[in-house]
């Protein structure tokens, strides 16, 4: 009996484990980017993460405009492939287009932070 229990306890163990690094790499960078946030406390350090937060907002919307020139090139091939194509270009250009959009948020938010110098300190 107590064997069957430890070889119980360790595939719990091992099963938790395994769920532990099966975080998404998504929701991975939402939690460092809360923290960030959360962390920030001189007016410098908000500032650069404003920056970042901007800086990747841009990227995202380029990224997105890229996918939009990308779905009305004329690629050769059936017309059928192609729609389908177009139709994947556009809904990550679409995606693209809201993460753009949450940045900008993110920025504006940390933006609105009370803000503490270094001299202050």
């Amino acid at each position: 009996m107590r064997s069957l229990s430890k070889i119980t306890s360790i595939l719990l163990i091992a099963l938790a484990i395994n769920s532990l690094s099966a975080i998404s790499e998504e929701t991975e960078t939402k939690l460092l980017e809360q923290a960030l946030v959360e962390g920030a406390v001189t007016k410098e350090q908000k500032t650069a993460i404003n920056r970042y937060f901007i800086n990747i907002a841009s990227q995202k919307h380029k990224e997105s405009e890229r996918m939009r020139e990308m779905a009305e090139l004329a690629r050769g091939g059936k017309s059928s492939t192609q729609d389908i194509k177009k139709r994947e270009l556009i809904k990550k250009a679409d995606l693209l287009e809201e993460e753009s959009i949450s940045y900008k948020q993110l920025s504006v938010s940390v933006d609105s932070l009370p803000q503490t110098s270094i001299a202050n300190r």
